[in-house]
């Protein structure tokens, strides 16, 4: 591979790790109303980024280029296997919230999924009462 592939790998990766960010940020936008938050909103947007950018470089640096590898076939059945393993115990852990024990970190991506998770069980409850059955 050539350096100006590899650049324009970089560029394609960093554009991947951008969206994901931006992406999280417009939805904490357009999702979390002040209901759901006990903290500043610059503090869950901030959560929001920070949550986003970590999971846009996991897709955009690991993620992508180890499916062009595989696409290729440059590495072998048992390294892609493990490889793939690796790729999901990370994504695992980061759902799992360990960005959150994070001590510079953990205040604001604590902030935004508190938030998140209240605006989760408020659309679950609205859910559930429309589905419960009415008694006379």
């Amino acid at each position: 591979m050539t350096q100006s592939q590899l650049s324009m790998n970089f560029w394609v990766e960093a554009a991947v790790a951008a969206v994901a960010t931006a992406l999280f940020v417009l939805s904490a936008l357009m999702m979390i109303k002040k209901r759901h938050r006990d903290a500043a909103l610059w503090h869950v947007l901030l959560g929001a980024a920070i949550y986003g950018a970590i999971f846009g470089i996991v897709i955009g640096f690991i993620i992508v280029p180890l499916r062009a590898v595989l696409m290729d076939g440059d590495l072998p059945p048992h390294v892609a296997a493990v490889s793939g393993f690796g790729v999901l115990a990370i994504m695992i852990a980061l759902r799992r919230g360990l960005i959150g024990r994070l001590p510079f970190l953990g205040p604001q991506v604590k902030s935004y999924r508190r938030a998140l998770l209240r605006r989760t069980i408020e659309v679950a409850e609205a859910e559930l009462a429309r589905m419960t059955l009415k008694t006379a």
